[in-house]
C-alpha cells in the first residue's frame, strides 16, 4: 500500500518546496517567471491542444490574452504520493472558475482533476482530467484516495 496525503488548505504564501501549489499560484496570477521557475527542464504538459515539452512550451501555453473569458484555478484537495523527497507525484482536485474579464461576471465552474509527476521538487509533467477517478486510476494511486475524494464530494 503507498502512502498518500490529504491537504486540505492553500496557503496565501508559498514556498519554492511545494511545486504544485506554486504552479496553481504562479498560474493564476499569471507570473509567467515563477510558473517556469517551478517546471523541470525536461516538463511535459498534456494540454488540450497537444503535448507541449519544455520550458519555453510551458512559457507559450501559460500566456494568456487579456480580456473575454479568463480562468482562476480553485484547489480544492492536493493527494500527494511519494513527494517528501522532491519527487513522486499528486493529484490535485481543483475547479476552473471561468469569468468575463471586463465585468468580473462568473461564465461557468469545472471541476477536473490535475496530475502532476515531481522530480526535483519541479513538476516534470502535468495533465488535466474531466473525470477526477481516471485521475486517480491512471496515475496509480491507492483506492483510499479516490474513495476518500468521491466520499468529501458526497458530503459537500
Amino acid at each position: 500500500m503507498r502512502e498518500w496525503e490529504k491537504v486540505q488548505e492553500v496557503p496565501r504564501r508559498l514556498r519554492a518546496t511545494d511545486p504544485v501549489r506554486e504552479f496553481i499560484r504562479a498560474f493564476n496570477d499569471r507570473d509567467l517567471d515563477a510558473f517556469v521557475a517551478v517546471l523541470d527542464p525536461g516538463v511535459e504538459l498534456h494540454a488540450s491542444r497537444g503535448l507541449r515539452k519544455g520550458i519555453e512550451a510551458a512559457r507559450v501555453w501559460a500566456t494568456r490574452e487579456p480580456g473575454g473569458v479568463q480562468q482562476t484555478i480553485e484547489l480544492e484537495e492536493l493527494y500527494e504520493d511519494g513527494t517528501e523527497g522532491g519527487g513522486g507525484r499528486a493529484v490535485a482536485l481543483i475547479r476552473r472558475v471561468w469569468h468575463w474579464a471586463e465585468s468580473g461576471e462568473h461564465a461557468s465552474t469545472d471541476e477536473m482533476a490535475w496530475a502532476f509527476e515531481l522530480r526535483d521538487r519541479r513538476v516534470l509533467s502535468w495533465r488535466p482530467y474531466d473525470d477526477r477517478a481516471a485521475a486517480f486510476r491512471e496515475n496509480d494511486f491507492p483506492n483510499e484516495a479516490a474513495a476518500a475524494a468521491k466520499a468529501d464530494r458526497a458530503s459537500g
